[in-house]
C-alpha cells in the first residue's frame, strides 16, 4: 500500500490532546498524551508544499492522582472557633484534618493543524513550519470527602456539654459546606480555544532510519482563570518544548521509533506558580499488514523539578505512563490518511489518570 502520508505531522499534532484542579498546572502537561507515534512512521521523506492535518482526542478522566499515586487529597489547616467576638480561654481548637478528593471528567478536543515542508534541503533534510489551534470542551466534577474535626475544649467542664455538643454540630455543618463549596468551585463545564502552537523541525532520511529535531512554543491563548475551574487554558504562562525523533525500518513491513520531549515552563503570571520542568519519552513498533499499518505505542512523562509557589499540593511532581495501540489507513477516495489510536494511562503520580481515543487525518496539498 502506498504511505506517501506525511511524517511531519507527528510534529503539528504533538499536543492535539488538552483535558478538562492544581501539580504541572492542572495535572497535566502541555502534551499530547494520547501518543503522537502512530503508522505514519512507516512514511518515507515527505514532499514539499503544504500540510493540513486534524486531530479529534476523546478523554476519559478516571481520577486525579497524588503523590502515592492513589487518588488525589489534600489537608484543611487546625484552628480556633471563636465563641465570641474576641478571643477568650474557653474557645475550643481542631487539628488538621486530611480530605479526599474524589475526581472524574471528560473532554472532547479538536485540533487544527496546518504546515509547510520548504522544498530546499539544508544538511541533507528539509525544513518544516507549522501551527496548532484546539478546540476543547472540557467538564469536570469534584468531590470533597472528609469527617469533621473533633472540637478540643481546653476547660473539661465549660461550657457545659450541652453547648459544647450544640458548637460541634454547627462546626461540623460549617465545615461539610466549606467541602461542598470547594468541590464546586473545581466542577463545571466549559468550551472554547485551547493553546495555541507555533512550530518549527528539521527532518532528513538516510537509508532505513529517519531523524527529526524541532521545537514547538505553546501560547496562553485558552481561556483561563486562577480563582474558576475548569480551564481549558493550561495557565498564564508559556512553554518552549524540544523533540527528536529517530525511526528505523529494518524491513518494508516492520517500524521502531522513539522520540525525546522535554517541556520548558515560564511561570504563570496570575498564580505566580511555576510548574516543574518535564522530560517525556515516545515508543512504537508498528507492522505493515495488508491493510495498513498496526502497532503499539507508549508514553512516559516524568517532572523533574518541583512546582514553585504551589501553595496547596507542594512539589506535585507529575509522572504518567500510558500504553496503547494505532491503526493507520489510507483512503483512497480522499487521498487522505487516517489514524486511529487509543491509550490507557497504566501508572500515574500527581496528574490526570485518564484514557484517550483520538482519531487522526492529515491531507497534503
Amino acid at each position: 500500500m502506498p504511505f506517501q502520508v506525511l511524517r511531519a505531522a507527528t510534529l503539528l499534532l504533538a499536543a492535539a490532546s488538552a483535558s478538562a484542579v492544581l501539580a504541572a498546572e492542572d495535572f497535566r502537561v502541555r502534551y499530547n498524551l494520547a501518543g503522537s507515534l502512530g503508522g505514519e512512521i512507516f512514511a518515507p521523506q515527505s514532499s514539499s508544499g503544504w500540510i493540513g492535518a486534524l486531530a479529534y482526542t476523546y478523554i476519559d478522566g478516571r481520577k486525579v492522582t497524588g503523590d502515592d499515586g492513589n487518588k488525589l487529597g489534600t489537608t484543611t489547616p487546625p484552628g480556633t472557633v471563636p465563641l465570641s467576638r474576641q478571643a477568650t480561654p474557653l474557645d475550643p481548637v481542631y487539628n488538621a484534618n486530611r480530605v479526599a478528593l474524589q475526581t472524574s471528567g471528560h473532554a472532547n478536543v479538536m485540533a487544527l493543524a496546518l504546515g509547510y515542508i520548504t522544498e530546499e534541503r539544508y544538511g541533507g533534510g528539509q525544513l518544516i513550519f507549522g501551527t496548532l489551534l484546539p478546540l476543547a470542551q472540557n467538564a469536570s466534577e469534584v468531590r470533597a470527602s472528609a469527617a469533621s474535626p473533633t472540637l478540643n475544649w481546653p476547660h473539661p467542664t465549660q461550657p457545659v456539654d450541652t453547648t459544647k455538643a450544640i458548637v460541634q454540630g454547627q462546626f461540623a455543618t460549617g465545615y461539610q459546606s466549606q467541602l461542598s463549596d470547594l468541590a464546586a468551585a473545581e466542577s463545571g463545564k466549559i468550551s472554547g480555544i485551547g493553546d495555541i502552537e507555533l512550530a518549527a523541525g528539521w527532518m532528513r532520511q538516510d537509508g532505513p532510519w529517519k531523524f527529526r529535531a524541532g521545537a514547538a512554543w505553546v501560547l496562553p491563548t485558552g481561556a483561563y482563570s486562577a480563582t474558576k475551574r475548569p480551564n481549558i487554558g493550561f495557565g498564564n504562562y508559556h512553554t518552549l518544548r524540544p523533540e527528536v525523533q529517530a525511526t528505523y525500518l529494518p524491513s518494508a513491513k516492520i517500524a521502531l521509533s522513539g522520540k525525546l520531549i522535554m517541556g520548558f515552563n515560564s511561570r504563570n503570571k496570575d498564580r505566580q506558580l511555576k510548574s516543574g520542568n518535564w522530560i517525556g519519552l515516545e515508543a512504537a513498533a508498528g507492522y505493515m499488514t495488508p491493510i495498513g499499518p498496526v502497532g503499539l505505542h507508549g508514553v512516559h512523562v516524568r517532572q523533574y523539578q518541583d512546582d514553585q509557589n504551589n501553595l496547596m499540593f507542594g512539589s506535585s511532581r507529575l509522572q504518567l505512563t500510558g500504553l496503547g495501540a494505532f491503526f493507520t489507513n489510507r483512503l483512497p477516495v480522499i487521498d487522505t490518511i487516517v489514524t486511529l489510536q487509543y491509550m490507557v494511562t497504566t501508572h500515574s503520580r500527581n496528574a490526570r489518570h485518564s484514557n484517550f481515543s483520538q482519531l487522526r487525518l492529515v491531507q497534503q496539498f
